[in-house]
């Protein structure tokens, strides 16, 4: 609206302009007439006494001086006021420039503000992420040292478990001493019926590497190692002590039930009509652990 009132001032000040040219224009052509006809009654006075004016003529005259002084008049005043509104226009137009540069500086401010909060976001967007990823690190830490605290743990229960195991191969290789320096002795065996090793127990069950864990691998892979070597220990053991005592079948029967015992009885017979019987302490008991 503010620019359509400016159109309409404007379209009026240059109509008004151009009526002022043509007044102007009008106003030379009457100064113009005026000063022909001065010269024309000049020189009918030097020329001629009888062309002097008569009174009418000097009446006529006077009024078209009148008339002239007057649209000077009107012209001066036409000058002022074009100059006024001229004055007017510069002074608009400098106002509409002001306006326009304050509304590029409005939408300068606004992008500026746009582009800060969408840094802001960016900032908080990174900042989620990092906070995130440390998380991650610091968890997947806690089950790094985790694995590798139940890895310490079963190397020290293998471990336990084969100083057990040592011990009580020692005992039954005391025990098979003892049996053979007793000479001209019988040796009954009392049936008990007892388990085998299961095969299956020696073997290693490794179970498939969780996602989450690939990246640790190495933890795991050492604990796998360090238990398949450890039961290969074990293995190479109760195979060993078979091969040297092929009759001794105790180890046959490691693993059995819980609070259960094998007792191996010797009979001697020192005299026809005295017998005395001799009691071994238990066979070894090896359970199986996971």
């Amino acid at each position: 609206s503010e620019l359509k009132k400016d159109f309409i001032k404007k379209d009026f000040y240059e109509t008004l302009f151009q009526k002022y040219n043509t007044l102007e224009k009008n106003c030379i052509s009457l100064e113009d007439n005026n000063q022909l006809k001065r010269e024309i009654s000049q020189t009918n006075t030097l020329f001629s006494l009888e062309s002097a004016p008569t009174f009418a003529e000097l009446f006529k005259l006077n009024d078209l001086k009148a008339q002239a002084q007057a649209k000077d008049t009107v012209i001066l005043k036409l000058k002022e006021k074009l100059h006024s509104l001229s004055g007017d226009v510069n002074e608009r137009n400098v106002k509409r420039e002001v306006k326009e540069i304050e509304t590029l500086n409005n939408e300068l401010d606004h992008k500026v503000i746009k582009l800060v909060a969408e840094n802001e976001h960016l900032k908080q967007t990174y900042k989620q992420l990092y906070d995130s990823i440390k998380s991650s690190r610091v968890r997947s830490k806690e089950q790094c040292d985790d694995l590798i605290n139940k890895v310490n743990l079963k190397s020290a229960k293998v471990f336990d478990l084969n100083a057990s195991l040592l011990e009580k191969v020692l005992v039954i290789t005391t025990l098979k001493e003892q049996l053979n320096k007793l000479k001209g002795k019988a040796v009954i065996t009392e049936a008990v019926s007892l388990n085998h090793i299961d095969p299956e127990l020696l073997k290693v069950d490794v179970a498939p590497l969780a996602p989450k864990l690939r990246k640790n691998r190495t933890a795991h892979t050492d604990y796998i190692r360090h238990t398949q070597e450890e039961a290969a220990t074990l293995r190479e053991i109760i195979e060993s002590e078979k091969l040297l005592n092929p009759l001794n079948r105790s180890l046959d029967y490691a693993v059995i039930p819980k609070n259960k015992t094998k007792q191996i009885r010797l009979t001697e017979q020192i005299t026809k009509s005295r017998k005395t019987a001799i009691t071994t302490p238990p066979s070894v008991n090896v359970r199986n652990k996971k």
